[in-house]
């Protein structure tokens, strides 16, 4: 048994496809028909939808998907054509449409396809809620954001660092690691003391910006992230030993990264 998808049926114009609601209600749908694009925003601000379908002539796809898209941009947006009008399905796919579907397909393939839509979708906005609960990599690895608002922005060398360990698991990589993979990129080598310096530097501009980085330095070892804690709570302090750990290498967890 489906769960029910939310969903409204944009017509723009005489149908082409009659009882198209009705046809996906049978389906398990919730639906509502907006004969009238300008009363989209109500209607999804009463009750958002996960997917909105266009059915209207070929000529009014380009308009309908490129409201409907600015209007509702969390739904999934399919656009109805004619097998025929390759030009129609072009323009609604580059006006925001994920996908286009045949005007006389099956009804149980468009219900299929709205569905693993909405699945995309829900896992998309699921990823941004972790996120932003949580540090990580934004405007293409040149800023770490942080749960609360911070922004630090980054060289290429602590982009190319970060991006390492908070692809690493725990965000914990040992210091061979950094060593035998340089963080600045191709043709670079760091030697342990380098990489310390750079961590140096990275914890003094967060200081200076008023942000308390949560990177951690395990002597002996390497360096954990806690990225999924927020800036000031849960960090670990000197003495404590990292839960995660490679079994027989917890060592104590120093702030000073000349210490590692």
């Amino acid at each position: 048994m489906h769960a029910a998808i939310e969903a409204i049926v944009i017509q723009g114009g005489p149908s082409r496809r009659p009882n198209l609601s009705v046809s996906l209600s049978a389906t398990g749908w919730s639906v509502r028909d907006c004969t009238d694009i300008g009363r989209l925003g109500p209607m999804a601000a009463v009750r958002a939808p996960q997917v909105l379908v266009l059915e209207g002539s070929a000529q009014a796809l380009y308009t309908l998907a490129g409201i409907a898209r600015h209007t509702v941009p969390d739904a999934a947006l399919i656009a109805l054509a004619g097998d025929t009008e390759i030009d129609a399905r072009i323009v609604a796919l580059e006006a925001g449409a994920d996908a286009c579907f045949s005007l006389h397909g099956d009804i149980r393939e468009l219900s299929a396809l709205g569905r693993a839509l909405a699945r995309r979708r829900d896992r998309q906005a699921e990823r941004l809620r972790r996120d932003s609960d949580a540090w990580h990599l934004a405007s293409g690895g040149r800023i770490l954001a942080g749960p609360r608002g911070q922004y630090l922005p980054l060289t290429f060398t602590e982009s190319a660092f970060f991006l390492r360990l908070l692809a690493s698991p725990g965000h914990r990589l040992p210091r061979e690691r950094l060593v035998a993979a340089p963080v600045a990129g191709a043709g670079g080598h760091h030697s342990a003391r380098s990489v310390d310096v750079m961590v140096s530097r990275l914890r003094a501009k967060a200081q200076r910006l008023g942000i308390e980085l949560p990177l951690l330095a395990v002597r002996q070892w390497g360096y954990i992230f806690l990225a999924d804690a927020a800036a000031g709570a849960d960090v670990l302090h000197p003495g404590d030993t990292p839960a995660q750990a490679p079994a027989g290498q917890g060592r104590p967890v120093t702030q000073d990264a000349g210490g590692c």
